[in-house]
């Protein structure tokens, strides 16, 4: 396995390991599993054993998972452990050290082995938006491309950085419907012209006073006259004024060949941690980085063998079937394209709705984990169903369970099961901004550049400021509190990423109640946050949203934070209009697949399992006094029927008997007539007899229907049914603004 992905261990061809071709992923993957399935784990496996092999990555981080993958402890010691160890946990450097060393060890990886990976590999952390850890120039500038500005490059290029800035907006960026697009594309075209590169300085003063004077076929005036456009401009400004977004434009600028460039050791991990940036900006920052990879791959000689790789650990909100986010283009290309140039890339996603089935179809390699809901299995198998031919999905997927997956790779024969090993880096769980601060500072283990691309110390964490480049600008000081609100709409804070900016959400905390048939649900809340982006409460309910448990929420801010702006309509006569448009998508957002027990009508409750169904089957459907004194009732009658068919067919028997003696002295006797009443009594005691067996029969009938409504309940028996909760279903317990930092 020198040469191969060592991911863990086969369950179907136990206890054969689970080795992968490197170049197998030139196909692209994807990784698919409910949370706690252990595919962030995967993912990182994926990243460590490329590095063993001297191939770069790339990895865009928006839960904060990936930065583990700098806790590689070459002597696997308690004092390597100690800074990392998450408290309030019970969780010691001790405990955890024995628990990574026997873990590893259970796979035959000894201290050794990490030691040499941990000199294999060189990572740095991004981080746009913040100096955490390093600072990237994203609202810089845009050079243009060799190609000149009609080029496909040129476009895609202008697409994602406008796409990008019109996004940190929240103004319209569709390349054919939107004004603002369509000015600041013709805007970089003349500035792109002279051979100059289009800033956002330069892009401010091109929209103010446009060096042309018609759009198309119409006037300039006609077509966004100088009032209106006067709000594009002062946009732009605030966004090159503005504090919050200067992080964007000082420190090391984009260099894809510095990330990507080049395979041998030690090999460059670059991760770009977006987990303190708000959905705007994370859109932004995706495109960006994706249109400069897909760029940079067009400069590029082709390739039969994995050079590098792209991993994104969470694609939820940048590849969705139906809208088209500013990451969703440069998306499709990397997967359609990036294989001649010997680059792979690999989603991971809790659900696979999120994916557009366009990317399903162009990815060879399927690592698939516990699925959460019916409606991702069958998306799944679907998918397996159309890309491999296979028919037993349903009995593959049943075999996944935590860090157990169903691998599906074209370039094998069949579909394997199998268990993922142990990884050298300690998995810790979610970085926050100041732990990668420490990480940046953490003695030894950091070394500094001296210029973009340079290398670093093996298996060094790579954050500074880079030689001349301008230092960042200073922090400015936050305000003292968040904008005031009306008294009609309550405020609450959700610390999520532990960042020092505050976005606004509309927060609804609602309750519902779930009915199918005769059966109800019991009533359950259920607390959601949309993203406040929208110039109305109705656009506002149709963004992606966060769903929440509700006791996340605080009444205070959990430290000094910096507010975003709000929405116009945000005002007392805002919270009937907003409730209303909840009122009306909650439905809709909260459709689910229950369980209904026929014999009951009895319906379970979201996120119930069989066996806790069962057991409150059980505990509803105990019989009444009443139900039981007539199951009580109809048995004795059963007996009572038995007996009298018993004592009934032993007459009957003997007055047969008696009735065949007396024809056959009546045939063979001196009587020369026949006694025929006794056979006509004969006949008429056989049609009692029969009429009683018909009674029996009825009462077992009956008595198993009764007995059926007091016996446990067989989970076989439920049925699975879609559920769509009527608006008299859904109360709106509540709204408000919540401040997710």
């Amino acid at each position: 396995m020198a040469n191969e992905l060592f991911l863990g261990r086969s369950v179907t061809k136990a206890p054969a390991p689970l080795a992968l071709d490197p170049d197998d992923l030139m196909t692209h993957g994807l990784i698919v599993g409910m949370t706690g399935s252990g595919k962030t784990a995967l993912g990182i496996l994926v990243i460590e054993e490329l590095l063993k092999q001297g191939i770069p990555v790339l990895a865009i981080d928006p839960k904060g998972d990936l930065g583990n993958l700098a806790l590689a402890f070459p002597r696997l010691a308690p004092d390597e452990f100690a800074p990392w160890v998450p408290s309030g946990g019970g969780a010691t450097p001790e405990g955890e050290a024995k628990k990574w060393s026997e873990g590893l060890a259970g796979w035959g990886i000894s201290a050794a082995d990490v030691a040499a990976y941990a000199a294999s590999r060189q990572v740095t952390i991004f981080t746009p938006g913040s100096t955490s850890g390093v600072q990237v120039d994203l609202l810089g500038a845009l050079a243009p491309p060799p190609d000149g500005a009609q080029s496909e490059e040129g476009r895609d290029l202008m697409t994602a950085f406008l796409g990008g800035l019109l996004g940190l907006l929240g103004r319209n960026a569709d390349p054919v419907s939107s004004r603002d697009f369509i000015l600041l594309a013709r805007c970089v075209e003349e500035i792109w012209g002279k051979g100059e590169t289009a800033t956002l300085e330069s892009l401010v003063g091109a929209a103010a006073q446009p060096p042309f004077s018609a759009i198309g076929a119409l006037p300039l005036e006609t077509f966004f006259p100088k009032k209106e456009r006067d709000g594009l401009v002062l946009g732009l400004n605030s966004l090159l004024a503005s504090p919050a977004t200067s992080a964007f434009r000082g420190g090391v600028p984009l260099d894809i060949d510095a990330l990507l460039g080049g395979k041998g050791s030690p090999a460059k991990l670059s991760i770009f941690s977006i987990a303190h940036l708000s959905d705007p900006e994370r859109l932004f920052v995706v495109a960006t980085l994706l249109s400069r990879v897909r760029s940079w791959l067009r400069s590029q000689p082709g390739s039969t063998s994995l050079r590098a790789l792209i991993y994104i650990d969470e694609i939820f909100g940048f590849f969705p079937p139906s809208s088209e986010p500013p990451t969703k283009k440069p998306l499709l290309s990397l997967l359609k394209q990036a294989r001649a140039y010997g680059v792979g890339t690999v989603l991971a996603t809790q659900n696979p709705v999120d994916l557009d089935y366009k990317g399903l179809s162009n990815c060879g390699c399927w690592w698939v984990g516990t699925l959460q809901t019916e409606r991702d299995r069958r998306r799944l198998a679907d998918g397996l169903t159309d890309a491999a031919g296979l028919t037993d999905v349903d009995a593959l997927l049943n075999q996944t369970k935590k860090r157990t997956f169903l691998l599906h790779d074209v370039h094998r024969k069949g579909p394997e099961i199998f268990e993922t090993r142990w990884a050298m880096s300690y998995l810790r769980g979610p970085m926050t901004r100041d732990e990668l601060t420490k990480l940046k500072s953490s003695g030894p283990a950091y070394v500094a550049s001296a210029a973009p691309g340079a290398a670093f110390a093996a298996g060094g964490v790579a954050a500074a400021a880079v030689a001349g480049v301008p230092p960042a600008p200073p922090k400015p000081a936050a305000p003292a509190g968040p904008p005031m609100l009306p008294s009609e709409w309550p405020a609450r804070w959700l610390d999520r990423r532990g960042g020092d900016r505050a976005v606004p959400y509309l927060w609804v905390k609602a309750a519902v109640r779930y009915k199918s048939g005769k059966g109800t649900s019991d009533e359950i809340t259920t607390t959601k946050l949309f993203p406040l982006e929208g110039d109305t409460p109705r656009q506002v309910v149709q963004a992606d949203m966060l769903d929440l448990e509700g006791k996340e929420l605080r009444d205070a801010a959990p430290r000094t934070l910096q507010y975003g702006g709000l929405p116009a309509w945000l005002g007392a006569r805002g919270v009937k209009e907003a409730e209303k448009a909840v009122k009306d998508r909650l439905p809709d957002l909260l459709a689910t697949t229950l369980l209904r027990d026929p014999l009951s009508g009895l319906l379970s409750n979201p996120g119930e399992d069989e066996d806790s169904f069962a057991g409150r089957v059980g505990e509803k459907a105990r019989p009444s006094a009443a139900l039981v004194e007539k199951i009580e009732k109809k048995r004795r009658d059963l007996a009572a029927a038995e007996q009298t068919e018993k004592a009934r067919s032993m007459e009957t028997m003997a007055t047969m008997a008696g009735a065949a003696f007396d024809v056959i002295g009546g045939l063979f006797g001196k009587r020369k007539t026949l006694k025929v009443g006794k056979v006509g009594s004969v006949l008429s005691k056989r049609r009692m007899e029969g009429a009683a067996e018909t009674k029996i029969e009825t009462l077992k009938a009956e008595l198993e229907e009764l007995e059926a409504k007091v016996a446990a309940p067989d989970p076989a028996r439920f049925e699975k049914v879609d559920v769509v909760p009527s608006s008299g279903g859904v109360d709106i317990l509540g709204v408000g603004v919540a401040w997710v930092s």
